[in-house]
């Protein structure tokens, strides 16, 4: 039996570790591992709010345009900061982040 490790999204509580690398539409072969966690370290943020899609049936969905926060109607950004700044402070208290890391940040 074979295990593995993912850990939570601090945000969404979803888990994600590695990734297998297979060839396109050949899942079953695997060329190697990718870790999904160092794939986010490329995200900047340099972008808008969100993004609006359409539903194009059957599953598919079509990038339509970037949005700002100003058209935040379903008010996602009020509870990611909450969430945000929960984790903050959950990290502090398990020691997993020091109180210079969180200052760090204001600057």
């Amino acid at each position: 039996m074979k295990y593995w490790r993912e850990a939570f999204c601090v945000l969404c509580g979803r888990t994600m570790g590695k990734r297998n690398i297979s060839p396109e539409g050949k899942p079953y072969i695997k060329l190697g591992e990718r870790n999904l966690w160092e794939e986010t370290a490329g995200f900047t943020g340099d972008k808008p709010f969100g993004v609006v899609k359409s539903s194009e049936g059957r599953g598919t969905m079509k990038f339509v345009r970037y949005y700002g926060l100003d058209e935040d109607e379903e008010h996602y950004f009020d509870y990611m900061k909450a969430r945000l700044l929960n984790v903050v402070k959950e990290w502090r208290a398990k020691g997993w982040i020091t109180e210079d890391e969180v200052r760090e940040l204001s600057h």
